[in-house]
């Protein structure tokens, strides 16, 4: 092959190489006296911005927003796997399929499960569908948190509400007693209304709370202190309570007496034992 100084042109012998474009940054004119004048010259684009570059610190703020974001669906999932206990429960309870020992069962670990907070239990036991000892055992398991949150309203409900069990408002009663040695007040009329209900345990509850609010009016305590002195069924009932009353300045201990209140009833209040003494009902809570 024969050498050339420099690359041959067409009016030049020798062998010709390819037509290829000529890359020039910022040229687009012909450079006078340039040997190559028919090549095409080919300014390349400006280099690209990166995705920093192009939004600046928006992009960060899309970044830290997409972290929270991820970090919100792994809590929601997280909150939802650790409850699974839990809604298998509620499941089992409200299924009409399932033996009722298993729904009791289910309503038991509920009442246990510090999970379910007292306004889930509080909806769960004015259900009339489910069991009656499943309604028993969350509306037993009601503490003062319950009645504390709007004093007034609650006592008023537990008073007036038409067509409910007398166990269901009885053990709804409880929960103001155990306010009460909170220091909460209730309206005097709505436990007026409910010391003159016609079942003993009921009044007896809500003498207690009277009794509780006001010891120097005695508010309540007389009628304790009959009951306690009398023979029916609910003698025991009313010297519990009214032992709670003369400890006002020990709420621990009035609420440990409170507390064997609430567990005699199952027993002894007509219309609770009628619920317990089910036969593979009360013998299943107490395994």
């Amino acid at each position: 092959m024969e050498s050339h100084s420099h690359p041959p042109h067409h009016d030049l012998p020798g062998r010709r190489f390819p037509v290829l474009p000529i890359v020039t940054p910022g040229s687009d004119q012909e450079v006078p006296g340039f040997v190559f004048p028919g090549l095409p010259i080919v300014t390349p684009d400006p280099p690209r911005l990166s995705q920093r570059e192009k939004y600046g610190s928006l992009f960060y703020v899309g970044l830290l927003g997409l972290a929270v974001l991820i970090g919100l669906v792994g809590w929601f999932v997280h909150g939802a796997w650790t409850l699974r206990d839990v809604w298998s429960n509620v499941y089992v309870l409200h299924d009409e399929g399932r033996p009722e020992v298993e729904r009791v069962r289910a309503a038991v670990a509920l009442s246990r499960d510090a999970r379910v907070n007292q306004r889930q239990r509080w909806d769960i036991c004015l259900r009339p569908p489910l069991p009656a000892l499943a309604r028993y055992v969350l509306a037993e398991s009601l503490t003062a948190e319950a009645a504390s949150a709007d004093p007034r309203g609650y006592a008023l409900t537990i008073a007036r509400s038409p067509d409910w069990p007398v166990w269901l408002r009885l053990l709804l009663t409880r929960p103001m007693a155990y306010a009460a040695v909170e220091g909460i007040k209730f309206p005097p009329l709505a436990l007026e209304e409910l010391k003159g209900n016609p079942d003993r345990g009921i009044a007896l509850w809500a003498s207690f709370v009277l009794a509780q609010e006001d010891l120097k009016t005695q508010a309540g305590r007389p009628e304790l202190e009959a009951a306690c002195q009398g023979s029916g069924w609910e003698r025991e009932l009313a010297c519990l309570l009214l032992e709670a009353t003369r400890l006002k300045e020990r709420p621990d201990e009035q609420r440990r007496l409170l507390d064997q209140a609430t567990a005699w009833l199952r027993l002894h209040h007509p219309e609770s034992r009628a619920l317990w003494m089910q036969p593979n009902k009360s013998d299943d809570q107490h395994k």
